[in-house]
């Protein structure tokens, strides 16, 4: 027994001297939540255009000099990129007034040295050094030039370009000017379409909600355009006014231009009331009988309470007169059971 009362005494002494602080709180629970999108529901008008392909930027180009063509790789229908050659002259005239041009400038550099001892000694007018020197320099004005007819000799791609025509055969005499050879960008194309002057006059960037082309050669692909311009001046005859949009070229495909299209526009009407539904089950009442949700935070994770002004529900949802914006997420499985900054895990139903 004294045994047994030691042992107790021992226990109770130990468990006396335990800390009892008491333990630190653990970080909350990330807790799984079902989110819903909010989005504007406001009604929709449908426009379809006829729409040709067109290149963004359309370039002849040509000599600055003249000369006998001898290169001239190039053919229609190539896709060329920037830099690469697209046509050469015979370079030997212009290398020769190259080194004419040296000699020039090398003979008025050492008449001017000269007239400069010479005008040391005072045994010449200053005068004659300041025309030795202006010549001197009319030597190197000629000889930069005659470089520049050189670097004319060649003409190389631009930009990354697909060449349309060529307008000259290989080794022929080309005159300054003389067009070479057309090349377009087609990095990005235009679709040009014609639309009614009531459109026009009332239709708006804001109003757009989605516009893409389609091809009747590809029936199952839709290209996305975005507005790049229009024109200020209606069509004489159809009084419909132009408009351009840009679509990025696709890999798959070669759209070129001259290619009809069709333009799909998708526009918010004007005449609606924008409305954005929610579920009901979003909504929850606060004590003075007015409602909120939960809007997550998709950087923080975290939630935080919002105030709404609903209207009557109906077969789509609750309509939220103010309070949210489009885009928003919001919290709509166990939003009662939320609190200010918690953290909470977007869930997928997998029913």
């Amino acid at each position: 027994m004294k045994i047994y009362f030691f042992g107790l005494l021992l226990v109770l002494l130990s468990a006396g001297c335990q800390d009892r602080t008491p333990p630190t709180p653990e970080s909350q629970v990330v807790r799984p939540a079902k989110l819903f999108e909010v989005k504007d529901a406001r009604r929709a008008i449908h426009h379809r255009f006829v729409g040709r392909v067109e290149a963004r930027q359309v370039v002849d180009v040509s000599f600055e000099v003249a000369g006998p063509l001898v290169e001239l790789p190039i053919r229609e229908g190539q896709e060329i990129k920037v830099g690469d050659l697209l046509a050469s002259l015979d370079a030997r005239d212009f290398e020769l007034a190259i080194k004419e041009a040296e000699v020039q400038v090398k003979i008025a550099a050492q008449d001017l040295q000269r007239k400069q001892k010479v005008l040391a000694q005072k045994g010449i007018a200053r005068s004659a050094v300041d025309d030795a020197r202006s010549v001197y320099e009319l030597q190197l004005v000629r000889l930069e030039k005659a470089q520049e007819r050189l670097e004319d000799s060649r003409i190389v791609a631009p930009f990354d370009a697909y060449v349309a025509e060529r307008y000259v055969d290989n080794h022929v005499n080309i005159e300054r000017g003389t067009k070479i050879a057309r090349l377009l960008d087609l990095g990005q194309v235009l679709v040009v379409g014609n639309v009614p002057e009531a459109l026009a006059a009332t239709g708006n960037q804001e109003q757009i909600i989605s516009i893409h082309a389609e091809f009747d050669f590809l029936p199952n692909e839709q290209f996305p355009l975005s507005l790049y311009e229009n024109k200020g001046e209606a069509d004489s005859v159809a009084q419909t006014y132009e408009i351009s949009l840009i679509m990025e070229r696709p890999e798959s495909w070669n759209i070129l231009p001259g290619m009809s299209a069709t333009i799909y526009v998708e526009l918010k009407d004007p005449s609606t009331t924008v409305q954005t539904f929610v579920p009901a089950n979003s909504l929850v009442s606060a004590p003075d009988k007015s409602f909120f949700v939960w809007v997550f935070n998709q950087e923080t994770q975290e939630v935080s309470k919002r105030s709404v002004q609903v209207g009557v529900p109906e077969t789509q949802g609750v309509p939220v007169i103010s309070g949210l914006s489009d885009g928003e997420y919001i919290v709509t499985t166990g939003a009662s059971q939320l609190q200010p900054g918690m953290r909470v895990r977007p869930f997928q139903d997998q029913s």
